[in-house]
């Protein structure tokens, strides 16, 4: 399940301006589907490095760690910011905003244009 959630950016100069997130649901169902596929993927990974002469010997623990990191990381993720869009309040720039994986906020972003910090937040009801 897909919601677009209605989002502020604030950043140095003048008033804040608006944007949107998409936000995708996981079920359980889900976030235990994701989370397999994410295990398997990296583990198959490690499978096929095997056959790479000396550097199997670090790759392949590295893979089956990170699988086993992944696993747990998708099983635990709920919300998942898909598209982020808004307005620079300091340079008026309309863009794509470059979120982190996991839905929070507040949440800090960079301006493309300006290249500013700026904070991504929920509008107060």
């Amino acid at each position: 399940m897909e919601r677009v959630q209605g989002v502020l950016l604030r950043g140095y100069h003048g008033a804040p301006t608006s944007g949107t997130v998409t936000i995708r649901e996981f079920n359980r169902d889900e976030r235990v589907r994701r989370a397999l596929a994410g295990l398997g993927k990296w583990w198959g990974v490690a499978i096929v490095s095997v056959f790479i002469p000396v550097a199997h010997f670090v790759l392949v623990p590295s893979f089956l760690a990170y699988g086993g990191w992944q696993f747990f990381q998708r099983l635990g993720t709920v919300e998942l910011a898909t598209d982020a869009h808004g307005t620079c309040p300091d340079c008026g720039a309309e863009q794509a905003l470059d979120l982190a994986a996991r839905w929070r906020a507040p949440q800090p972003v960079t301006c493309r244009q300006c290249h500013r910090g700026l904070q991504l937040v929920l509008p107060s009801p």
